[in-house]
């Protein structure tokens, strides 16, 4: 099974509370919003994609196409970039470690912001969890704004 997937990362302000959020569509609708405490913004990105890598494996995904906003984590995981900081190269292994998991193929795309609302609400959800200091709502009862995506799946009747 193909699946597309949104992610993002939050930190406000960046070093400060962050969250990390996605969506996962395809034969599957999934959703996932992470408190990380302090954080920068390329971790919380970092996190983004091991988590929506993750949960889409778990979800029997073979393959996936993954969207995201951030020209550093983008670059990395490409490989037109490398990692330099030590903690980065560790969260790029993670990330590797999940790509592993899919037998099929495992792409990355560079979106713009303004295309990636669908991932940005979650996390700015655990964001704001992680300065409150209390879990981030559960994805059941998340609402997404599907006017943000764009994407000919995204119908309120499918939200």
């Amino acid at each position: 099974m193909k699946v597309y997937i949104w992610c993002d990362g939050a930190a406000m302000p960046n070093g400060g509370p962050a969250g990390a959020g996605y969506v996962v569509v395809g034969g599957v609708h999934l959703l996932g919003s992470e408190a990380l405490g302090d954080a920068t913004n390329n971790v919380a990105e970092y996190m983004a994609v091991r988590n929506a890598l993750r949960a889409a494996a778990d979800a029997g995904a073979t393959s996936a196409h993954v969207r995201i906003d951030s020209p550093v984590v983008f670059g990395q995981l490409s490989g037109a970039s490398r990692a330099r900081a030590e903690h980065l190269i560790e969260l790029k292994e993670k990330v590797e470690a999940q790509v592993a998991r899919h037998p099929g193929r495992v792409t990355f795309a560079r979106i713009p912001r303004q295309q990636n609302g669908v991932a940005d609400e979650p996390a700015k959800h655990g964001a704001r969890a992680s300065k409150a200091r209390r879990a981030p709502i559960a994805s059941d009862r998340f609402r997404l704004k599907c006017t943000n995506v764009g994407a000919a799946w995204c119908t309120r009747a499918a939200c």
